[in-house]
C-alpha cells in the first residue's frame, strides 16, 4: 500500500455496529474497547448503524422479522470511545420503530458532532452528503439502502432512508421441473438515476468520494446479487472513488472496476444482535433463513452467534488526498462472541484464516489480494 505522507489523510471503514452495552448494564466503552486506538489512528472513520438509538416510537410492520432494531440514546457513547465521525444509517432496521425513532436517533447523532448519511426527515435530506475536510483534503460521503421493507424508504414529506428499489425475477434455466431456477435483480432505474446525480453533484465538491450502500444477500457465503454490479459499475462511472458494502453479516468478495474498489461486504464489526432475546409483542415468527443456511450456534456463544464465518470481519483504510484515493487495504477483523471486534496480526493464525476466505471470493471476482505487513493490500 501505498505510504501515508504529510498531503495525505487516513481514511478507516467498517460495518454493521448495534452498540447495546448501556442496555446490558455495563459500559459502553467495553464494545471497542480492543479496537479504539486502531480506529483512531484515522483522520476520518466510518460506521454503518444498524440499530436506532432511541427510545421512541412503535413496532412497525413487516411479514416476517430476525429481530427489531432500537437500543437506548446512550449507547451512543459507545461511537464516541470508538472514534467514529461518519455515521451511515440507511438500511432494513433504519424504520423498525417509525418516524420518531428514527429522527430521535438522527438528533442524538448530530448533538454528539457525529454526521450521519442516508437518512431523514424525507427524501431531500436523506440524500444529503456528508463532508469532511482534513488536511485541506474534502472527502464526501453518500449512503444507499436496496434492502428494503415496505415503507422504509424516505419520500417528499416522509422519514426514512435513501433507497435504490430492487425487483426480482425468476427464470428457468433447464427444462426439468423443480430445479433451481435462475434468480434475477434489476434496480430500479429512477433510483439509480437520482444516485448518479447526487454522485456528480458532489463530485465537484470534493477530492475523494466514498459511496456506503447496504446491499446484498445475507447469511451466503461468496453469493452476489445479480444488480450488485450494475449498481457498482454505474456508481463509479458517474464519479464515486470507493464502494463500502454491508448488510450480509458476512465478509464477501472485493472487485477493483476501472482501479476503483468495490467492497461487496465488510462483513458485521460490533453487532450486538439479541437473537437471545424473544423479539417484542406483536413481531412475526422468522421464517425464510433456515431455507438458505442453518444457523448453528456455536458452543459458549452470548450476544453473537452463529456459522464461523461470521467470526471474520475487516476494517478498510484508505490513504487519500487531493489527487483522489493513492492506496486501499484492509485490516483482518475477528468478532468474539460478544460481538466485539479484535484487530489481527499477521503472526495469528487466525489472520490466515480470515484472509483466505476474503481472497478465496475476491479471486471469483478477478482481484488479488497480497500481505504486506498486518495489512492486506487489493492487486489490480
Amino acid at each position: 500500500m501505498s505510504s501515508q505522507s504529510k498531503d495525505t489523510i487516513l481514511i478507516h471503514a467498517v460495518g454493521d455496529v448495534t452498540p447495546r452495552r448501556i442496555d446490558y448494564g455495563e459500559a459502553p466503552e467495553s464494545l471497542f474497547a480492543g479496537v479504539h486506538q486502531k480506529i483512531k489512528e484515522a483522520d476520518i472513520s466510518l460506521c454503518q448503524l444498524e440499530a436506532n438509538l432511541s427510545t421512541k416510537g412503535c413496532l412497525q410492520y413487516r411479514d416476517h422479522t430476525t429481530w427489531y432494531g432500537r437500543a437506548h440514546p446512550d449507547n451512543v457513547k459507545s461511537l464516541l470511545f470508538a472514534g467514529f465521525q461518519v455515521v451511515a444509517h440507511a438500511s432494513n432496521h433504519c424504520f423498525d420503530y417509525g418516524p420518531d425513532a428514527l429522527l430521535e436517533t438522527i438528533e442524538v447523532l448530530r448533538r454528539n458532532n457525529l454526521q450521519v448519511i442516508g437518512v431523514g426527515k424525507d427524501i431531500a435530506e436523506a440524500r444529503q452528503p456528508a463532508i469532511v475536510e482534513r488536511k485541506g483534503v474534502k472527502v464526501g460521503f453518500l449512503d444507499y439502502n436496496s434492502v428494503l421493507p415496505v415503507e422504509y424508504e424516505a419520500r417528499e414529506g416522509k422519514a426514512g432512508c435513501n433507497p435504490i428499489r430492487v425487483s426480482t425475477y425468476y427464470e428457468a434455466q433447464e427444462y426439468q421441473a423443480g430445479t433451481p431456477p435462475k434468480v434475477i435483480t434489476v434496480p430500479n432505474e429512477g433510483d439509480v438515476r437520482l444516485m448518479e446525480e447526487d454522485i456528480r453533484k458532489l463530485r465537484s465538491q470534493v477530492d475523494v468520494l466514498v459511496l456506503v450502500l447496504h446491499w446484498g444477500i445475507h447469511a451466503i457465503p461468496g453469493v452476489l446479487a445479480t444488480y450488485q454490479p450494475a449498481v457498482g459499475y454505474r456508481a463509479i462511472d458517474a464519479g464515486a472513488d470507493i464502494i463500502i458494502g454491508h448488510h450480509a453479516h458476512l465478509v464477501k468478495g472485493i472487485e477493483v472496476y476501472k482501479g476503483k474498489a468495490i467492497f461487496y461486504s465488510v462483513g458485521n464489526f460490533a453487532q450486538e444482535t439479541p437473537h437471545h432475546l424473544k423479539p417484542p409483542p406483536g413481531a412475526f415468527v422468522k421464517r425464510m433463513s433456515g431455507v438458505y443456511r442453518k444457523y448453528e450456534v456455536e458452543s459458549g456463544s452470548e450476544r453473537y452467534s452463529g456459522p464461523h464465518d461470521k467470526a471474520y470481519s475487516m476494517m478498510v483504510k484508505c490513504i487519500a488526498g487531493k489527487q483522489g484515493i493513492a492506496g486501499v487495504s484492509f485490516v483482518p477483523v475477528w468478532i468474539n462472541q460478544r460481538a466485539e471486534p479484535e484487530i489481527l496480526s499477521r503472526s495469528d493464525a487466525r489472520f490466515k484464516e480470515v484472509v483466505g476466505y476474503i481472497d478465496r471470493w475476491s479471486k471469483e471476482l478477478g482481484t488479488s489480494l497480497s500481505v504486506e505487513g498486518d495489512e492486506v493490500v487489493l492487486g489490480k
